[in-house]
């Protein structure tokens, strides 16, 4: 998240998918934020984002309280027989693995989020439930 004062712009918090108990960074493909939903409209707006975050798949963000943003659902679709590998070359030898590249998210105002995959893999449609859905509704908290 970030301020501006003046002419300047601070940043005032970080949000970012841990890696250390998924090893997103060893399933292959990109792991990072790639894409947020663009279209600002109820349930999500204002006050939460939907994130594209390739082999991470896709996340919902509480960002009301700026300092404090903090993740509130995830989906990570799983690869199918279309999924096309992602390779690399390392030191001259070509690595392959199949993975989820969630690439791009939108959010209607139904509150479903649709998920493009890079790697061939297709579209998914997905909603929040539970006390994910319930905060973005405005009836609860989650701790």
């Amino acid at each position: 998240m970030l301020v501006h004062w003046g002419a300047h712009t601070y940043p005032i918090a970080t949000y970012r998918v841990r890696d250390e108990s998924t090893h997103f960074c060893e399933r292959g493909g990109r792991f990072g934020t790639h894409n947020v939903n663009s279209t600002y409209q109820k349930p999500f707006y204002p006050g939460f984002i939907v994130l594209a975050f390739f082999n991470a798949g896709v996340r919902v963000v509480d960002v009301r309280d700026p300092f404090h943003p903090r993740e509130i659902a995830f989906f990570i679709p799983g690869v199918t027989e279309n999924t096309a590998p992602r390779c690399v070359a390392v030191g001259g030898n070509e690595r392959c693995k199949t993975a989820m590249q969630t690439n791009l998210v939108e959010a209607d105002d139904r509150g479903l989020s649709y998920l493009s995959d890079r790697a061939n893999t297709g579209v998914h449609i997905v909603e929040l439930t539970g006390a994910a859905k319930a905060l973005i509704e405005g009836s609860t908290e989650i701790n």
